[in-house]
Parts: C-alpha cells; sequence; structure tokens
C-alpha cells in the first residue's frame, strides 16, 4: 500500500481528523478488497477440488463396477464347480483323475477382480489445502468414501496374501502331483468359493459408498473383519486336509 505525504501540516484539529479518518478508511478498504479476492480465490480453489475429487470418485465407481460384474461371474463358475466335485463325490463317482480334473478347472478359473482405486484428487487436495474450502457437507462424504476405499484395499490384500495364497498352492500341489483327496479337494474349492463371495460382498458395499449411501454399523463391522473370516475359511480347508490324509 502506498501512501502520499501531506504537502502540509494541517491547520486545525478537524483537518487532521478529515486526513486521518482518509488513511483509516484507505487501508480498511484496501483490507476488504483484499479479503473479497482471497475469498474468491478460495472458493474457486474449493470449486476445482470438488469438481477433480467427482471425477476421481466416478472413476474409482465405474471401476468397482466392473470388478463386481467379473467377480460375480467368477461366483457362479466356483459355484457350479463346488456343486459338480460335491455331487461326485457322494455319488461315489469321484476319482483320483476327476478330482485332479476339477483341480486344473480351478486353477484355470483363479482369478481376481479388484479395482484400481486412486486417491490422486484427494491427496492432491490435503496437501495444497483446498480441501479447507469445501463445503462440510462434500469434505464429510468425501473423508468417508476415501476412508472406505483404504479398509477395503487393505482387507483385500490382507485376504488374497492369506487364504488366496493358500489355495492356490493346494490347487497347484494338486495338479502337479497327479493327486488328489475328496475331502481336501472339496475343501479347498469351498474355501476358494467363499473368498470370492467375501471380495463380492465387498465390493458390492464399497459401490454403495461410492453412490453416496451409508453402509451403516453393520457393513462397518463386517469389512473390519474380513481378513479374518477369510483366514478361518481357508483354515477350515486346510484343517479338512490335513484329517482327510
Amino acid at each position: 500500500m502506498h501512501l502520499e505525504p501531506l504537502e502540509k501540516l494541517p491547520r486545525s484539529v478537524r483537518e487532521f481528523v478529515s486526513h486521518y479518518a482518509m488513511i483509516v478508511l484507505s487501508i480498511l478498504t484496501a483490507l476488504a478488497l483484499e479479503q473479497v479476492a482471497l475469498r474468491i480465490e478460495h472458493r474457486h480453489e474449493g470449486q476445482r477440488a470438488r469438481e477433480e475429487i467427482e471425477q476421481e470418485i466416478s472413476a474409482n465407481r465405474k471401476a468397482v463396477e466392473e470388478a463386481l460384474a467379473i467377480t460375480s461371474r467368477n461366483v457362479k463358475t466356483w459355484e457350479d464347480l463346488v456343486a459338480r466335485t460335491v455331487a461326485e463325490v457322494k455319488a461315489g463317482q469321484a476319482t483320483e483323475e476327476a478330482l485332479v480334473g476339477h483341480l486344473r478347472e480351478a486353477g484355470h478359473s483363479f482369478r481376481d477382480a479388484l479395482p484400481p482405486l486412486k486417491t490422486t484428487a484427494w491427496d492432491a487436495a490435503l496437501s495444497d489445502h483446498s480441501v479447507n474450502y469445501l463445503a462440510h457437507e462434500d469434505l464429510t462424504r468425501y473423508s468417508e468414501v476415501y476412508a472406505s476405499q483404504r479398509l477395503f484395499s487393505q482387507a483385500m490384500w490382507d485376504m488374497l496374501r492369506d487364504s488366496a495364497a493358500r489355495d492356490l498352492a493346494a490347487i497347484s500341489l494338486g495338479t502337479t502331483l497327479g493327486k488328489a483327496d475328496a475331502t481336501a479337494t472339496v475343501a479347498t474349492l469351498n474355501s476358494r468359493l467363499r473368498t470370492i463371495s467375501i471380495v463380492q460382498s465387498q465390493l458390492m458395499q464399497l459401490g454403495a459408498v461410492l453412490e453416496g449411501s451409508n453402509p451403516g454399523p453393520a457393513a462397518s463391522q463386517e469389512a473390519a473383519s474380513v481378513s479374518a473370516a477369510a483366514s478361518a475359511a481357508a483354515s477350515a480347508g486346510a484343517t479338512s486336509a490335513a484329517a482327510s490324509r
């Protein structure tokens, strides 16, 4: 701010007050204009952050929908495989050759479809503090969405690291040796089916969150126990396999 010096000293109190008032008014006007400019800039930053985050959430929602469609098809494939294997075992027609064939089919169908959940826009908004200029309801929703994404990613990683790796090892062992036990085979296939079903359930819940719905306390509790459930299913399969031996 630039102030011009007085050309001459005020000759009266009234003239001094007049000059003083003009100076104060100029300062207040400049501060007010600065605040208006900052508010406009912050509003633009908040709008930009909101648009980028909404685009990112929309892309993540599409990725979840695609992953859910693939996972739903996987569930049907494994349900059919488990049903055929169980029917053969109950009918006494489960020869070792047939069981190895089922394990080989399981190996070909062993796949997971986890969505690539992006967080770039949210991380950038946190980094440049543009989240401070978002509406409270938007900020609350975005926080819930990205927290759910982090929980989903961690839960899926824990589950696949434990149960999926164990199931795949059991399937590969049977096909490599060309030997299979009925009980162990059914336990392995069923464990894998339970794992995929959990993935399907979690994808549905995450999709609801991305759509703006609240999954509720029960869903949150289930999400928190995904790893434990998957590990329990895998452990049950391993126990059944050991018992059969």
